[in-house]
């Protein structure tokens, strides 16, 4: 019975979803959702914004938490959130944890922490998590995994590069190059070696729109994102040809 469900869900997160999610990328408003149909994180290498699942370790603290659900068109798969950043100009310290379901029979929980040390042009971070999988009524396992970032920026322009995997699995690498032009406009090139992303950031005085693209097996996110004072709310929604669709809520704030 284990065998038969992991294999249909490894196929239905490959064929029936979008392995693509979105967040403000160079505002930090919300955190990701672990999910299947969120394998990779569009901005997960940004130097700034509350961590997840696929971000990277190595980011400037910008002092925020938020929360995030996830949940898919006509599919019963959702995944709650919960992020932390808080640090100084020396370090940045991050909380990720992530609840998921998958019809009445899955069920995921996954944990993790993050430090990094910063400089003014740089930062090197490591994360640490705990999964926790279970079948109701039937089998529980968990696993390790640990994740290695590096960020260098240069005036405007950012470069990292991610080292990510559980303990039992090999380590899958990415690589991402953001640009922040001004308050106007930010825009971000990211690779795992499998894809291709981009997107861009285009902001107004309290709202902010953000658009993704996959490459290749195309797809495509949108995210519309509002700021008041210290708080900000946005909705995502993502469209893959000949599969389901996904939305996101995320509400956050920051510290300070």
């Amino acid at each position: 019975m284990l065998s038969v469900f992991l294999f249909a869900r490894k196929w239905l997160g490959c064929f029936g979803v979008l392995p693509i999610v979105l967040l403000l990328v160079a505002q930090g408003m919300a955190s990701e959702g672990r999910a299947s149909f969120s394998s990779l994180l569009s901005g997960g290498t940004s130097p700034k914004g509350l961590g997840g699942f696929y971000s990277s370790p190595a980011r400037f603290a910008e002092g925020a938490y938020g929360v995030s659900y996830y949940w898919m068109d006509d599919v019963d798969e959702i995944s709650w959130n919960l992020s932390l950043d808080f640090g100084s100009d020396a370090y940045r310290v991050g909380a990720f944890v992530s609840y998921q379901s998958m019809d009445s029979l899955y069920r995921n929980l996954y944990s993790e922490v993050s430090f990094a040390k910063t400089w003014a042009h740089a930062a090197v971070g490591m994360s640490y998590g705990l999964d926790m999988e279970w079948i109701l009524g039937s089998d529980f396992w968990a696993r390790h995994r640990f994740k290695w970032g590096i960020d260098y920026c240069w005036r405007k322009i950012s470069v990292a590069g991610l080292l990510s995997g559980f303990v039992d699995e090999g380590v899958s690498p990415t690589v991402g190059v953001h640009w922040d032009s001004d308050d106007a406009i930010a825009a971000f090139a990211e690779s795992d070696f499998d894809y291709l992303y981009v997107g861009a950031v285009f902001r107004w005085k309290f709202l902010d729109f953000v658009t993704c693209y996959r490459f290749p097996d195309f797809a495509v996110a949108i995210q519309l994102s509002v700021r008041c004072g210290r708080f900000g709310a946005s909705y995502a929604r993502g469209f893959h040809h000949n599969s389901l669709g996904w939305n996101g809520v995320h509400v956050s704030r920051w510290i300070r």
